[in-house]
This record gives structure tokens, C-alpha cells and sequence, in this order.
């Protein structure tokens, strides 16, 4: 027993040390920004209840920012590779801060339409930016561990924002959440900007030594396994995506269990990720186990949908969750990691920009399609094809084998 727990303890000791600077850097970064996202939790609730839009029109708006983001993507991956991602982060932040404050002076719906657009443009394009400068700093032997860090930031920020905005919403009003919203994203391109020139050059991927090789290089969209392998990407996260959506209305309106089940569920999601997901990913590829642990992860994010086939039983609510945390924390980051193996670092964020538009592409549409489905065919219909889709990105894994992570 002293012996498993100290080997335990050791490997939590290795996940967390031995990052760069500029990971260390990002990651605080990262926290900093999402905890300052606040305005996005209560977007339709403001728009609804402050502005008064109908929901009709409260959806078509909360849609540009799904536009923005698909936009942001596109133009922060390939201005990376041509003004550097770190000019992109710190453009990022500043563009979206700014906006972030305008927002809570716009009342009509053309204007709040275009500012939202304009925002999610913005905001989006530190991801690309993002996962390029990881690219930099990083082997590739240890980019799902690095991924797994920032996931880490991420959720943790999300987890608080919500928690914080909810309040500065009731006590001090929406427009607080706007200036905070703005404040911090600016505040993190100031703390951004003091720390990125004390990075080790040896840290920085030399653009000019890579440029010379881009010629040779295929863009992206002619790049066969990596299109292959964003077609796995977009059919693992239509069913990935339908956690935050479709499921919980499922549990409520078809199970019949309360909101205080589904907010143990994803509690109890948030918890697991936050608490083994570093060290899991870090056993994994300390041991380059990389392509077994992602299709494992794809494997049981298909299956957990198999419970809500079932007749309904709180207990499989649980198995299904629990089906799902661990396909999540095995495969979102080596998902990560393999797009940036995948790209040649003279067009690193190019590639990055098609990868995160995917994520964007699938953000649009699975909330609308997935409940669309659900209303014309039927949950099971919606749980069935999620399955297959499912196994349909593991056999695009298998294909691909080992082009995708060729150290694991």
C-alpha cells in the first residue's frame, strides 16, 4: 500500500514539474482569461430578461459568437504562421477586451449581432495562437501532457466563472460582468507582454529556419491523413459536444431526474478531469501508449450512450458519465497533441487554424442538430447515430495508425 501510494505521488510530482517557462506562462494566462468569461454563461438570460429579445432572436445572436469563433480560428492560425502566435495572443486579448466592454453599451440587434461577431472573432483566435506556441516549446513526445495543463487552466477557470458572474450579476449588475469580462482579458495581455520577452529564445521555433521548407510542405485541406483525421475529430466531438446540450435535457425531460442530478453528473466529470487527467496523460505517454489510450477513449465516449438505450435507472445516469469522463480525459488531449504532430512547424498555424475550426464547425452545429434530431426521430435515434459515429472516427484512428502519434 505505502508503495502505491508513493509511486501515486511520484507520478503527480512528474505530470506537474518540468514544463517550459512559456507553458507556465500560458497556463496562467489561460486561468486568468476563462475566469474573466462571465458574460458567456448568462448571454441568453441577459438578452432575454435585460434587453428583451425574443428567443428566436436571442439564438440567432448567441449564434454569431459560433460564427466568430469558426472566423477567429481561421485568421489566428494563419496569421501565426506570419506575424508569430505570440503577436496573435496579445492581439487577441487586447481585440477581445475591448469588445467585451463596447458590448454592454449596444441595445439593438444588428449592432449586439456584429459586436458578437466581432468578439468571438477575436476571442477564438488565441486557441490556433495557442496550441501553435505549445508546438514551439514543446517535444511532441510531451504535447498531451502540456495539452492536458491547459485543459487543466481551462476548467478550472469555467468552473469559477459561472460561480463568480452569477454573483457579480445579482449584487452589482450585467454591466459588471462586461467591464470584468474586458478588464481581464486586457490585464492578461499586459501580464502576457511583461512575460514573453524573458522567454529562452531556445524556447521559440525559428521562423526563419522553417520558412524555407514551407514550400514543400502541403497546406492542410491537401494533406489527406490530416483531413482524415479532422473527419474522426468532428464525429468523436458532435457526440462529445452533446454532454453540454442534448443529454441533460434527455435526463430531465425524459428520465424525469432533476436538475440537482445532472449538476452531480458534471460536477462530478469536472472533479475527475481536474484530478487525473494530468497524470493519467503523463503515465500515458511516459510510456508511449498514446494511439491505445485514444482509441480506448473513443471506444467508451461511443458506449456511453449505451445506458440511455436502457430503460430508464438513475445508476445509469452514473454509468454513462462515468463512461464518458474517462473517454474524455483519454482522449481530448492526445486529440490535441496528435493535430500538432501532424503539423509541419513551417505551417504549424495553418494546420492549428483547420483543427480549431473544426472544434468551432462542431459547436455550431451539434447543439441545434443533436436537439433537432432528438425532436424529429427520437433521443434513441440521436443516441444510436452518436455510436456510430463514434466507431466510425475509431476506424478513421485505426486507419491512420501510427501517422497520428508515430512515437507511441
Amino acid at each position: 500500500m505505502a508503495s502505491a501510494i508513493s509511486r501515486t505521488l511520484k507520478l503527480y510530482q512528474e505530470a506537474y514539474s518540468g514544463h517550459p517557462k512559456p507553458i507556465w506562462s500560458l497556463f496562467f494566462l489561460t486561468l486568468i482569461n476563462r475566469m474573466g468569461t462571465m458574460v458567456i454563461p448568462f448571454l441568453t438570460v441577459y438578452l432575454t430578461t435585460v434587453l428583451g429579445f425574443s428567443l428566436e432572436k436571442a439564438g440567432i445572436l448567441a449564434s454569431a459568437f459560433g460564427l466568430g469563433s469558426l472566423t477567429g480560428s481561421f485568421f489566428g492560425g494563419r496569421l501565426s504562421d506570419r506575424v508569430g502566435a505570440t503577436v496573435v495572443i496579445i492581439i487577441s486579448l487586447l481585440g477581445s477586451g475591448l469588445m467585451f466592454i463596447s458590448l454592454q453599451f449596444a441595445t439593438s440587434f444588428n449592432t449586439l449581432f456584429v459586436l458578437f461577431f466581432i468578439t468571438s472573432m477575436f476571442g477564438e483566435a488565441y486557441r490556433p495562437a495557442l496550441t501553435v506556441v505549445v508546438g514551439d516549446c514543446v517535444p511532441r513526445t510531451e504535447t498531451g501532457r502540456t495539452m492536458a495543463l491547459i485543459r487543466l487552466a481551462i476548467n478550472i477557470g469555467m468552473t469559477l466563472a459561472p460561480t463568480l458572474g452569477g454573483f457579480v450579476a445579482i449584487q452589482l449588475g450585467y454591466n459588471f460582468l462586461f467591464w470584468i469580462d474586458g478588464v481581464t482579458c486586457i490585464g492578461g495581455a499586459l501580464y502576457f507582454m511583461a512575460v514573453v520577452g524573458k522567454w529562452p529564445k531556445s524556447n521559440r521555433e525559428s521562423r526563419e529556419e522553417t520558412q524555407s521548407a514551407a514550400g514543400k510542405v502541403l497546406p492542410p485541406y491537401r494533406n489527406r491523413d490530416y483531413m482524415l483525421f479532422l473527419l474522426a475529430t468532428l464525429f468523436m466531438s458532435f457526440g462529445f459536444i452533446q454532454w453540454f446540450h442534448t443529454v441533460p435535457v434527455f435526463i430531465k425531460t425524459v428520465w424525469g431526474f432533476d436538475e440537482r442530478y445532472i449538476g452531480i453528473l458534471m460536477g462530478m466529470n469536472s472533479l475527475t478531469i481536474a484530478l487525473i487527467e494530468m497524470p493519467a496523460i503523463h503515465a500515458i505517454e511516459k510510456n508511449r501508449k498514446n494511439l491505445v489510450a485514444m482509441r480506448i477513449g473513443l471506444l467508451w465516449l461511443g458506449i456511453s450512450f449505451i445506458p440511455f438505450l436502457l430503460p430508464k435507472a438513475l445508476i445509469l445516469c452514473f454509468v454513462a458519465a462515468i463512461l464518458w469522463t474517462v473517454g474524455e480525459l483519454l482522449i481530448l488531449p492526445l486529440n490535441n497533441s496528435a493535430a500538432l504532430v501532424l503539423a509541419p512547424a513551417s505551417k504549424r498555424g495553418d494546420y492549428m487554424a483547420w483543427y480549431w475550426m473544426t472544434w468551432s464547425l462542431t459547436n455550431i452545429l451539434a447543439p441545434s442538430l443533436g436537439l433537432a434530431l432528438a425532436s424529429e426521430f427520437g433521443f434513441s435515434a440521436l443516441w444510436s447515430l452518436i455510436i456510430i459515429l463514434s466507431f466510425t472516427s475509431l476506424a478513421l484512428y485505426l486507419m491512420l495508425g501510427k501517422k497520428i502519434m508515430p512515437d507511441s
